[in-house]
């Protein structure tokens, strides 16, 4: 990995790191509990446009346990909650890249409905609470919603400091 690249992650690492702590300020969760519109995800979606995969995965994976960190909620079930929504956003989009179907748009709904899914899963895992299934319709309803305004942003971002994406 070049300094280059790893300035770059770094960067992407950081900005999502602050764009999960501002979203967390954010009364949005009043329309579904737990709905987020997903901001972080920009910089993950950053670096899979920007580099490849792996970078997606360090970029994601090291956003999740340094917002935990910081937050001072690791090993909560918060942090559990982000882990596993995280680890299942990060592999839909790598399938949804590795079939070469999608646009970046595809690419960040799949990430944005596995990401609902996996914490729907987790929740219902942790507390033995059913009926938290019963939030799953709306939640991937909202996330094609947010996947799609957060693929716009990256590539409106993308495309105004003019880098030339891999996908």
């Amino acid at each position: 990995m070049t300094v280059r690249k790893s300035v770059t992650l770094s960067f992407l690492m950081a900005v999502g790191i602050i764009l999960q702590l501002l979203e967390s300020l954010l009364p949005v969760a009043a329309i579904v509990p737990g709905y987020k519109i997903g901001f972080a995800n920009i910089a993950s979606l950053m670096a899979l446009q920007m580099y490849d995969r792996k970078s997606m995965w360090i970029v994601g994976l090291g956003r999740i346990f340094l917002s935990a960190l910081l937050q001072g909620t690791l090993f909560s079930v918060a942090f559990w909650l982000s882990l596993s929504g995280g680890l299942a956003a990060l592999a839909a989009m790598s399938l949804a890249v590795q079939t070469k179907w999608f646009s970046i748009f595809g690419i960040s709904v799949a990430g944005a409905a596995a990401n609902s899914a996996g914490q729907v899963l987790a929740i219902t895992w942790i507390y033995q609470q059913y009926f938290m299934q019963l939030y799953l319709p709306v939640l991937l309803a909202l996330s094609i919603v947010s996947g799609l305004l957060i693929a716009l942003f990256v590539q409106l971002i993308l495309r105004r400091i003019h880098y030339e994406t891999r996908i």
